[in-house]
């Protein structure tokens, strides 16, 4: 008996030893990592400003008193400011009291149309296309910007730094064809230009004519 005993003890310790020799060789070589989403909203800015003619600084607004033959600074130029994702850019330039600028245009030979009141316009602003509005009394330009060295008209924006454009034009002119009652009937129905400086991301859109119809139609809801 003594030696049975002894024999089924001596099997247990080894079973035992058996179990410590399989369990001490699970050592594995494990890694992990965890992706974290991080979320920032995008945006496009501009700044649109002009040299202001009685200072030294930039505008919104300027004021002139017209005289015949005579020139005037006026230099509206947009900025994409820093931070902003690639964008298409435009500038509408809507001129009031269309009619009697028109009748000025037809009467006078040296004009062919609006830009004869312009100096200096930018090759890189390129009209796609005009609307006349009867019952303000105006006549929208819209002027695309394109960059015919990067032959895109999508600006690329920069996170480190304003993006600034030319300017659309760079002076106002009166021709020296006009007289006094020609600026008067100009000026009494209410001339005057008013410069809009629109933005739209580029991204999500496959061209130009894309983006924008999808900004005209957000404004104007």
């Amino acid at each position: 008996m003594k030696t049975r005993s002894k024999a089924i003890l001596l099997i247990s310790g080894a079973a035992v030893l058996a179990g410590t020799t399989v369990f001490g060789t699970l050592a594995f070589l494990t890694a992990q990592e965890t992706a974290v989403n991080t979320f920032t909203v995008g945006k496009v800015e501009i700044d649109l400003k002009e040299t202001d003619v009685d200072g030294d600084g930039d505008v919104l607004v300027n004021e002139y008193r017209l005289v015949p033959g005579t020139e005037y600074v006026k230099d509206p130029q947009m900025t994409v400011l820093k931070g902003s994702e690639s964008a298409y850019v435009r500038m509408l330039l809507t001129v009031h009291n269309a009619d009697t600028v028109e009748t000025i245009i037809d009467e006078d030979e040296t004009l062919t149309d609006f830009t004869g009141f312009l100096g200096g316009m930018s090759e890189n602003w390129i009209l796609s296309g005009t609307t006349e509005d009867e019952t303000a009394n105006t006549i929208t330009y819209e002027y695309r910007y394109y960059d015919a060295d990067a032959d895109s008209a999508v600006v690329t924006g920069s996170a480190a730094e304003d993006t600034e454009l030319p300017a659309l034009f760079e002076t106002l002119i009166i021709p020296s064809t006009l007289d006094g009652d020609d600026l008067e009937e100009l000026v009494s129905g209410g001339f005057k230009m008013v410069v809009e400086g629109h933005a739209i991301q580029a991204q999500g859109f496959e061209n130009a004519d894309m983006a924008w119809t999808a900004f005209d139609k957000q404004i104007g809801e």
